[in-house]
Protein backbone atom coordinates (compact mmCIF):
# COMPACT_ATOMS: atom_id res chain seq x y z
CA UNK A 1 0.00 0.00 0.00
CA UNK A 2 1.29 3.47 -0.83
CA UNK A 3 1.58 6.24 1.73
CA UNK A 4 -1.12 8.16 -0.17
CA UNK A 5 -3.59 5.26 -0.05
CA UNK A 6 -2.81 4.70 3.63
CA UNK A 7 -3.78 8.31 4.37
CA UNK A 8 -7.15 7.83 2.67
CA UNK A 9 -7.77 4.47 4.37
CA UNK A 10 -6.93 5.87 7.79
CA UNK A 11 -8.77 9.15 7.30
CA UNK A 12 -5.58 11.17 7.71
CA UNK A 13 -6.20 13.91 5.16
CA UNK A 14 -7.11 16.26 8.00
CA UNK A 15 -3.56 15.84 9.28
CA UNK A 16 -1.43 15.83 6.16
CA UNK A 17 -2.54 17.49 2.92
CA UNK A 18 -2.47 15.03 0.05
CA UNK A 19 -0.04 17.25 -1.89
CA UNK A 20 2.51 16.68 0.86
CA UNK A 21 1.62 13.00 0.95
CA UNK A 22 2.30 12.79 -2.77
CA UNK A 23 5.66 14.47 -2.32
CA UNK A 24 6.71 11.97 0.34
CA UNK A 25 5.35 9.02 -1.64
CA UNK A 26 7.21 10.20 -4.73
CA UNK A 27 10.45 10.57 -2.77
CA UNK A 28 10.13 7.05 -1.33
CA UNK A 29 9.22 5.59 -4.73
CA UNK A 30 12.31 7.25 -6.23
CA UNK A 31 14.46 5.82 -3.39
CA UNK A 32 15.23 9.40 -2.32
CA UNK A 33 15.09 8.59 1.37
CA UNK A 34 16.89 11.77 2.40
CA UNK A 35 14.20 13.90 0.76
CA UNK A 36 11.41 11.81 2.30
CA UNK A 37 12.99 12.16 5.73
CA UNK A 38 13.36 15.91 5.30
CA UNK A 39 9.71 16.28 4.30
CA UNK A 40 8.64 14.26 7.33
CA UNK A 41 10.84 16.17 9.76
CA UNK A 42 9.65 19.52 8.42
CA UNK A 43 6.07 18.47 9.10
CA UNK A 44 6.88 17.09 12.55
CA UNK A 45 8.60 20.34 13.53
CA UNK A 46 5.24 22.11 13.27
CA UNK A 47 2.87 19.24 14.09
CA UNK A 48 4.64 16.56 16.20
CA UNK A 49 1.54 14.39 16.41
CA UNK A 50 1.06 14.00 12.66
CA UNK A 51 0.82 10.21 12.09
CA UNK A 52 1.47 10.48 8.37
CA UNK A 53 4.71 12.36 8.94
CA UNK A 54 5.69 9.74 11.52
CA UNK A 55 5.04 6.95 9.00
CA UNK A 56 7.00 8.74 6.31
CA UNK A 57 9.89 9.29 8.74
CA UNK A 58 9.74 5.63 9.80
CA UNK A 59 10.06 4.40 6.23
CA UNK A 60 12.90 6.78 5.44
CA UNK A 61 14.74 5.68 8.60
CA UNK A 62 14.19 1.99 7.93
CA UNK A 63 15.36 2.15 4.33
CA UNK A 64 18.59 3.88 5.35
CA UNK A 65 19.32 1.36 8.11
CA UNK A 66 18.37 3.48 11.13
CA UNK A 67 16.14 0.86 12.68
CA UNK A 68 15.87 2.24 16.23
CA UNK A 69 14.68 5.58 14.82
CA UNK A 70 12.19 3.79 12.59
CA UNK A 71 10.81 1.91 15.58
CA UNK A 72 10.29 5.11 17.57
CA UNK A 73 8.19 6.58 14.77
CA UNK A 74 6.23 3.36 14.25
CA UNK A 75 5.40 3.10 17.95
CA UNK A 76 3.99 6.61 17.76
CA UNK A 77 1.43 5.62 15.12
CA UNK A 78 0.81 2.00 16.12
CA UNK A 79 -2.35 2.32 18.19
CA UNK A 80 -3.96 5.33 16.53
CA UNK A 81 -6.05 3.60 13.87
CA UNK A 82 -8.54 0.76 14.28
CA UNK A 83 -9.13 0.35 10.53
CA UNK A 84 -7.78 -2.94 9.20
CA UNK A 85 -5.99 -1.53 6.15
CA UNK A 86 -4.15 1.24 7.96
CA UNK A 87 -3.25 -0.96 10.94
CA UNK A 88 -1.93 -3.75 8.69
CA UNK A 89 0.35 -1.29 6.93
CA UNK A 90 1.88 -0.17 10.23
CA UNK A 91 2.12 -3.73 11.56
CA UNK A 92 3.97 -4.89 8.46
CA UNK A 93 6.60 -2.22 8.98
CA UNK A 94 6.85 -3.02 12.69
CA UNK A 95 7.47 -6.66 11.76
CA UNK A 96 10.49 -6.00 9.55
CA UNK A 97 11.90 -3.29 11.83
CA UNK A 98 11.79 -5.45 14.94
CA UNK A 99 13.36 -8.33 13.01
CA UNK A 100 16.27 -6.15 11.94
CA UNK A 101 16.75 -5.17 15.59
CA UNK A 102 16.97 -8.85 16.54
CA UNK A 103 13.65 -8.87 18.37
CA UNK A 104 12.29 -11.94 16.61
CA UNK A 105 9.56 -12.84 19.10
CA UNK A 106 7.97 -9.40 18.89
CA UNK A 107 8.42 -9.39 15.13
CA UNK A 108 6.55 -12.69 14.88
CA UNK A 109 3.68 -11.33 16.98
CA UNK A 110 3.29 -8.32 14.71
CA UNK A 111 3.73 -10.43 11.59
CA UNK A 112 0.94 -12.78 12.62
CA UNK A 113 -1.29 -9.85 13.57
CA UNK A 114 -0.59 -8.19 10.21
CA UNK A 115 -1.58 -11.35 8.36
CA UNK A 116 -4.79 -11.67 10.40
CA UNK A 117 -5.74 -8.05 9.65
CA UNK A 118 -4.74 -8.41 5.98
CA UNK A 119 -7.10 -11.35 5.49
CA UNK A 120 -10.00 -9.09 6.53
CA UNK A 121 -9.37 -6.45 3.87
CA UNK A 122 -9.25 -6.16 0.09
CA UNK A 123 -5.63 -5.00 -0.28
CA UNK A 124 -3.54 -7.68 -1.97
CA UNK A 125 -0.49 -5.54 -1.27
CA UNK A 126 -0.84 -5.78 2.50
CA UNK A 127 -1.52 -9.52 2.31
CA UNK A 128 1.47 -10.13 0.05
CA UNK A 129 3.71 -8.08 2.34
CA UNK A 130 2.52 -9.93 5.45
CA UNK A 131 3.24 -13.28 3.76
CA UNK A 132 6.67 -12.05 2.64
CA UNK A 133 7.55 -10.87 6.15
CA UNK A 134 6.40 -14.11 7.80
CA UNK A 135 8.47 -16.06 5.28
CA UNK A 136 11.60 -14.26 6.46
CA UNK A 137 10.77 -15.00 10.08
CA UNK A 138 10.04 -18.65 9.29
CA UNK A 139 13.43 -19.02 7.64
CA UNK A 140 15.34 -17.35 10.46
CA UNK A 141 13.63 -19.80 12.83
CA UNK A 142 14.82 -22.78 10.80
CA UNK A 143 11.64 -23.45 8.81
CA UNK A 144 12.96 -23.30 5.24
CA UNK A 145 10.07 -25.23 3.69
CA UNK A 146 7.50 -22.94 5.29
CA UNK A 147 9.48 -19.89 4.21
CA UNK A 148 9.61 -21.04 0.60
CA UNK A 149 5.88 -21.76 0.55
CA UNK A 150 5.07 -18.32 1.96
CA UNK A 151 7.35 -16.53 -0.52
CA UNK A 152 5.77 -18.46 -3.39
CA UNK A 153 2.30 -17.54 -2.14
CA UNK A 154 3.29 -13.88 -1.85
CA UNK A 155 4.90 -13.40 -5.28
CA UNK A 156 1.83 -13.61 -7.57
CA UNK A 157 -0.24 -11.47 -5.17
CA UNK A 158 2.25 -8.64 -4.90
CA UNK A 159 1.75 -5.57 -7.12
CA UNK A 160 4.89 -3.98 -5.61
CA UNK A 161 7.56 -5.14 -8.05
CA UNK A 162 10.45 -4.17 -5.78
CA UNK A 163 9.04 -6.30 -2.96
CA UNK A 164 8.26 -9.09 -5.41
CA UNK A 165 11.93 -9.02 -6.43
CA UNK A 166 12.87 -9.34 -2.76
CA UNK A 167 10.80 -12.52 -2.49
CA UNK A 168 12.52 -13.92 -5.59
CA UNK A 169 15.90 -12.99 -4.14
CA UNK A 170 15.11 -14.62 -0.81
CA UNK A 171 14.05 -17.85 -2.49
CA UNK A 172 17.48 -17.82 -4.10
CA UNK A 173 19.20 -17.32 -0.75
CA UNK A 174 17.32 -20.26 0.79
CA UNK A 175 18.33 -22.53 -2.09
CA UNK A 176 21.91 -21.29 -1.81
CA UNK A 177 21.97 -22.23 1.88
CA UNK A 178 20.64 -25.67 0.93
CA UNK A 179 23.49 -26.14 -1.54
CA UNK A 180 21.44 -25.84 -4.74
CA UNK A 181 23.51 -23.10 -6.32
CA UNK A 182 22.16 -23.58 -9.82
CA UNK A 183 18.57 -22.97 -8.72
CA UNK A 184 19.74 -20.18 -6.42
CA UNK A 185 21.40 -18.35 -9.31
CA UNK A 186 18.21 -18.65 -11.37
CA UNK A 187 16.10 -16.93 -8.69
CA UNK A 188 18.73 -14.26 -8.00
CA UNK A 189 19.06 -13.46 -11.70
CA UNK A 190 15.27 -13.20 -11.99
CA UNK A 191 15.21 -10.70 -9.13
CA UNK A 192 18.02 -8.69 -10.72
CA UNK A 193 16.30 -8.65 -14.11
CA UNK A 194 13.07 -7.37 -12.54
CA UNK A 195 14.93 -4.57 -10.78
CA UNK A 196 16.88 -3.57 -13.87
CA UNK A 197 13.70 -3.47 -15.93
CA UNK A 198 11.93 -1.16 -13.50
CA UNK A 199 14.81 0.99 -12.24
CA UNK A 200 14.69 -0.20 -8.63
CA UNK A 201 18.33 0.59 -7.95
CA UNK A 202 18.19 0.08 -4.17
CA UNK A 203 16.98 -3.52 -4.41
CA UNK A 204 19.18 -4.05 -7.46
CA UNK A 205 22.21 -3.21 -5.36
CA UNK A 206 21.26 -5.76 -2.70
CA UNK A 207 20.57 -8.52 -5.17
CA UNK A 208 23.73 -7.92 -7.20
CA UNK A 209 25.72 -8.33 -4.01
CA UNK A 210 23.90 -11.53 -3.14
CA UNK A 211 24.73 -12.96 -6.57
CA UNK A 212 28.31 -11.82 -6.07
CA UNK A 213 28.45 -13.68 -2.79
CA UNK A 214 27.10 -16.80 -4.51
CA UNK A 215 29.88 -16.52 -7.09
CA UNK A 216 32.41 -16.19 -4.25
CA UNK A 217 31.18 -19.52 -2.89
CA UNK A 218 31.74 -21.16 -6.28
CA UNK A 219 35.24 -19.72 -6.67
CA UNK A 220 34.34 -17.19 -9.39
CA UNK A 221 36.26 -14.46 -7.60
CA UNK A 222 36.57 -11.96 -10.47
CA UNK A 223 32.86 -12.15 -11.26
CA UNK A 224 32.10 -11.88 -7.55
CA UNK A 225 34.26 -8.76 -7.21
CA UNK A 226 32.58 -7.05 -10.16
CA UNK A 227 29.09 -7.71 -8.79
CA UNK A 228 30.00 -6.64 -5.27
CA UNK A 229 31.52 -3.41 -6.56
CA UNK A 230 28.48 -2.64 -8.75
CA UNK A 231 26.07 -3.40 -5.93
CA UNK A 232 27.99 -1.38 -3.35
CA UNK A 233 27.80 1.76 -5.52
CA UNK A 234 24.02 1.47 -5.67
CA UNK A 235 23.72 0.84 -1.93
CA UNK A 236 25.87 3.90 -1.27
CA UNK A 237 23.59 5.91 -3.53
CA UNK A 238 20.55 4.76 -1.53
CA UNK A 239 22.27 5.65 1.76
CA UNK A 240 21.37 2.26 3.26
CA UNK A 241 23.56 1.87 6.34
CA UNK A 242 22.58 -1.76 7.03
CA UNK A 243 23.40 -2.90 3.51
CA UNK A 244 26.64 -0.95 3.58
CA UNK A 245 27.53 -3.28 6.44
CA UNK A 246 26.50 -6.30 4.35
CA UNK A 247 28.63 -5.04 1.46
CA UNK A 248 31.67 -4.74 3.74
CA UNK A 249 31.05 -8.22 5.15
CA UNK A 250 30.74 -9.81 1.71
CA UNK A 251 33.95 -8.08 0.64
CA UNK A 252 35.62 -9.36 3.78
CA UNK A 253 34.59 -12.91 2.95
CA UNK A 254 35.91 -12.54 -0.60
CA UNK A 255 39.26 -11.19 0.63
CA UNK A 256 39.48 -14.06 3.14
CA UNK A 257 38.80 -16.67 0.46
CA UNK A 258 41.49 -15.09 -1.69
CA UNK A 259 43.93 -15.37 1.20
CA UNK A 260 44.22 -11.63 1.83
CA UNK A 261 43.84 -11.79 5.61
CA UNK A 262 44.72 -8.15 6.30
CA UNK A 263 42.13 -6.85 3.83
CA UNK A 264 39.57 -9.31 5.14
CA UNK A 265 40.14 -8.02 8.65
CA UNK A 266 39.65 -4.41 7.59
CA UNK A 267 36.42 -5.17 5.78
CA UNK A 268 34.98 -7.28 8.59
CA UNK A 269 35.86 -4.70 11.23
CA UNK A 270 34.10 -2.04 9.15
CA UNK A 271 31.08 -4.30 8.72
CA UNK A 272 30.80 -4.93 12.48
CA UNK A 273 30.94 -1.20 13.28
CA UNK A 274 28.37 -0.37 10.62
CA UNK A 275 25.97 -3.08 11.80
CA UNK A 276 26.22 -1.61 15.30
CA UNK A 277 25.42 1.88 14.00
CA UNK A 278 22.32 0.46 12.31
CA UNK A 279 21.21 -1.16 15.57
CA UNK A 280 21.73 -4.66 14.14
CA UNK A 281 23.89 -5.77 17.04
CA UNK A 282 23.37 -9.51 16.48
CA UNK A 283 24.84 -9.16 12.98
CA UNK A 284 27.65 -7.06 14.42
CA UNK A 285 28.45 -9.71 17.02
CA UNK A 286 28.43 -12.48 14.41
CA UNK A 287 30.82 -10.49 12.23
CA UNK A 288 33.19 -9.93 15.16
CA UNK A 289 33.24 -13.69 15.72
CA UNK A 290 34.24 -14.14 12.07
CA UNK A 291 36.94 -11.53 12.52
CA UNK A 292 38.32 -13.35 15.56
CA UNK A 293 38.60 -16.57 13.53
CA UNK A 294 40.79 -15.06 10.80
Amino acid sequence: MSIRRWIKAAGLALWMPLAQADACHDALAAFDYAQAGQLAQARLSTLPGDPFARMCAARAAYETGHFADALLHLRAVEAQFPQAESRTYAYNWLTVTLRKLGREREAMQYGQAALAWARREVSQQNLATALHNLAGLAYSNGNAATAMALYQESIPLNPDLSERSASLNNLGLILQAQGDRVAAEKWLREAIALNRAHGHFHHLGKHLMNLGNLYRETGKFEDAQALLDEGAVLIERAGDQYWQAVAARYRGWLARDRGDWAQAGRWLALAARTYDMAGATADGDATREELARL
